[in-house]
Order: structure tokens, then C-alpha cells, then sequence
């Protein structure tokens, strides 16, 4: 006679097996039509690999931190399953990277300014609200990559000790040489989404790629290596803003001392006036009069003077916009240490282009499955769901879980600070 299952004993359920969740053919349906229209473009020199199927093995990569390589790529999508379900032949590793390094990753950014325009509002701060131009911060960060690679810039040496069996390459006097490359990224601040991306040598510099990506109605949020009073001219004759940390060298006149108010010196403003400050005159035309906000922030020896051109907002707002900064290095971060993307898959700047390219695509689609700036543990959610292991909606439930654990831990450490900030 066959044992009755006991009550108390845990039911098992089988794992999902449709088509669609397999693989998570579901994550990438936001962009399935645009996809398709990269079909329509050029194939690859043996007309069997086209340029959709590159991005999906892209996103496979980012997905599956394991596939590291193109070897491992090749590897995966020699498994029957997987090539039927993304109707590839294969992915062999020569063929992606003749690919990346002939396809144009700029066709890609349609698809990437889309996901930007369907990215909602994140939480911010009230306060916020009243700016009427985007909120952008701008900066620059630098990828390691091989010296051999000639179009990256030699421009990173270091002394290092070559290892026991001297594999290592040292140049003279035991230096070893690095190339490197800049990613440029303008960073939509009330989104939590990079709204624009170049990526150059490691030379080219941070002021003049601003000055070629420049747009109007923005506000730009800046550090002090953008300090070019040419570039700050070039940002109001767009018809945009900016707030700009000013380097101890800049020097000021002032003209017209401005009032501080009660919740300016709460927010540590310790002085704000209109001020003079431009080109000499025998060079090019001076600039307007701007704003000079000096600000104490805690930690720090001495105060940040911040310039700007916004003369309608309080000075505690202008002093909020720059600590609003920081989220681009966060999301450097984000980039560098939580998506993986300390690898490149190739050589090429067009390659490397596409990779950084289909990275934020893949960051957009888990911010619009999660209604929330990507953590560590949404990108972990999502790798389940891409791997078949989870169903999307389980995945996203588990996601809104622990936002909601980390949104009442941070709540309960405020609470304990203002009261004993009150003590």
C-alpha cells in the first residue's frame, strides 16, 4: 500500500519550462521589436550572423557573469536548446569578434534612448522638484585595457615587480606600461539612468567631449576638472545651467553680497554672492555675471565653492544639486564592480562601444522590470531569471522584498541620527 504523503511535508514544484521563460526570453520582450529591426541590417561576412544576434549574445554574457570570454559565448550557444530558442546557428568566437569590431554600435542607441525616455521618476528629494531643466551630472571614468591595443592611450605607468616565471612585460627601468579608455557619461540624476556615453582614448579630455554633447534645457552638474570658463560659456549659449565646483585657483570678483536664510545655513551655505569670472579681455568676451556658493561639508578642511548660472533657486538648493553628484560615481561603481565590466569582449573601439552599449541596455531592462535604480540583488534576480532558473514575476517579488527591508533599515538609521543630532 502505497504511504500517504504527510501533510507537514514540503511540496515540491517542478521548475517553469515554457519557451519564454527559458533563458529569459521574457527579459528581453521590451526590446524584441527593435531587435528585429537590426536584422535588417548588414549580416556579418559569412551572412549568417547578424547583428541582433550579436546584442542577444551580449546580454547573454552580461546576464551569466561565467561566460567571460568569447570562447565561453561560443560555448553556450553550441548547446541545441539555447541556439534553437534565440535562432542562431552559433556563436563562434571568431565570427563575434569580426562582428564587433564591424558593426556600428551607434545603431544601437535608438534603443538605448528609448529605455531612457520609459524610465520613471526615482524617489528624490522634494526640494528637487522645482528645477525646470534636467538634473545631469556629468564625469568621466577609465577602463584598464591591454597595452598592445594601439588606439588606447599609453598614458597609465606604474613600478611593478615582474613575476618569478617573467611573463609579465616591463618597459624601461622595470615600468609597465597600461592602456586605457574613458567612458563619458551624462547621468540623468532624477531618473538614476546615464542619459548619454562616448567612449574615447584615455586622453581625450572631459571638457571637450562635454562640449561636443551638450544639449538644451539641462542643468549640468559638474567637478572641478570641468572648470573651463570657454566651456561654461558654451553651456548658457545652449540655453542650459550648471553648477560647477570651482578649483582653489579660480578667482572671483565679487559684485553683490547675497542673503542667507535660515535653511541656507542648515545646509551648510556659508556664503553666496554674485560674481565676475571669465577670460581676460583681450582673449574673448567675458561671461555673465554667475553665482559663487561656498559650501562646509562635513569630513572636509575646508569649504567647496560651487559657480553656477541658476540665480533662481535658494542657495540650500544649490548646495543639494552638487551632493546629488555622487550618484555617478555610484553608478561607475555599479559598472566597474557589480555589472562586470571590467573585461572587454574586444579590441576595437567599435567594439568596445557595443559592449558598454548592450551593459546599459541590460541595466535599463532591470530598471523597468523593478520600478527602481538596479541593485546588486536585482542583478542577481535577474541572472536567475535569464538563466531559467526563476520566474520573472517571483524574481520581482522577491526584488520589491528586500528594497522594502533596505528602504525600512535606512528609515530606522535616520530616525537614530536626528535624535541624537536633537540630544
Amino acid at each position: 500500500m502505497a504511504r500517504t504523503q504527510a501533510r507537514n511535508e514540503p511540496q515540491v514544484f517542478p521548475i517553469p519550462r515554457p519557451e519564454d521563460q527559458l533563458v529569459g526570453r521574457r527579459l528581453m520582450r521590451r526590446i524584441d521589436e527593435q531587435l528585429g529591426r537590426l536584422r535588417t541590417h548588414a549580416a556579418h561576412g559569412n551572412r549568417t550572423f547578424f547583428y541582433d544576434q550579436l546584442v542577444v549574445a551580449h546580454l547573454l554574457a552580461f546576464f551569466n557573469p561565467v561566460l567571460h570570454s568569447l570562447r565561453r559565448i561560443e560555448d553556450a550557444f553550441d548547446i541545441p536548446r539555447i541556439s534553437r530558442l534565440f535562432d542562431m546557428r552559433g556563436a563562434a568566437k571568431s565570427t563575434v569578434a569580426d562582428a564587433q569590431r564591424l558593426f556600428d554600435p551607434e545603431l544601437l542607441r535608438p534603443i538605448y534612448e528609448d529605455l531612457v525616455r520609459r524610465v520613471q521618476m526615482q524617489p528624490h528629494d522634494t526640494r528637487l522638484d522645482a528645477l525646470t531643466r534636467q538634473l545631469t551630472a556629468v564625469d568621466g571614468s577609465f577602463f584598464a585595457v591591454a597595452a598592445r591595443i594601439v588606439w588606447a592611450v599609453y598614458n597609465h605607468s606604474r613600478q611593478a615587480q615582474p613575476p618569478a616565471d617573467g611573463s609579465r612585460k616591463t618597459g624601461r627601468r622595470g615600468l609597465t606600461t597600461q592602456g586605457n579608455v574613458r567612458a563619458h557619461v551624462h547621468f540623468d540624476i532624477l531618473r538614476g539612468v546615464p542619459e548619454q556615453l562616448r567612449l574615447t582614448d584615455g586622453q581625450t579630455g572631459e571638457s571637450r567631449m562635454l562640449s561636443q554633447m551638450l544639449r538644451p534645457e539641462h542643468c549640468y552638474v559638474l567637478d572641478r576638472g570641468f572648470q573651463s570658463y570657454e566651456l561654461f560659456g558654451e553651456i548658457l549659449k545652449v540655453n542650459s545651467d550648471f553648477v560647477a565646483r570651482l578649483r582653489k585657483s579660480a578667482r572671483c570678483q565679487g559684485v553683490q553680497a547675497l542673503p542667507l536664510t535660515a535653511a541656507d545655513l542648515l545646509a551648510g551655505v556659508q556664503s553666496d554672492a554674485r560674481v565676475r569670472i571669465g577670460w581676460r579681455a583681450d582673449q574673448a568676451p567675458p561671461l555673465p555675471l554667475l553665482r559663487r556658493v561656498e559650501l562646509a561639508v562635513e569630513g572636509a578642511d575646508q569649504p567647496i565653492v560651487l559657480l553656477t548660472s541658476c540665480f533662481d533657486l535658494p542657495a540650500e538648493t544649490i548646495a543639494l544639486i552638487y551632493k546629488h553628484r555622487w550618484q555617478i560615481e555610484l553608478f561607475f561603481r555599479w559598472l566597474k564592480c557589480m555589472a562586470h565590466l571590467e573585461h572587454f569582449f574586444s579590441e576595437s573601439q567599435r567594439g568596445m562601444t557595443l559592449q558598454l552599449y548592450v551593459t546599459l541596455i541590460a541595466t535599463l531592462l532591470i530598471a523597468l522590470e523593478t520600478g527602481a535604480r538596479p541593485s546588486v540583488y536585482d542583478f542577481a534576480l535577474m541572472s536567475l531569471v535569464m538563466s531559467g532558473l526563476a520566474p520573472l514575476e517571483e524574481a520581482l517579488a522577491t526584488a520589491a522584498k528586500r528594497r522594502a527591508e533596505r528602504e525600512r533599515a535606512a528609515r530606522r538609521h535616520r530616525e537614530k541620527a536626528a535624535q541624537k543630532d536633537s540630544l
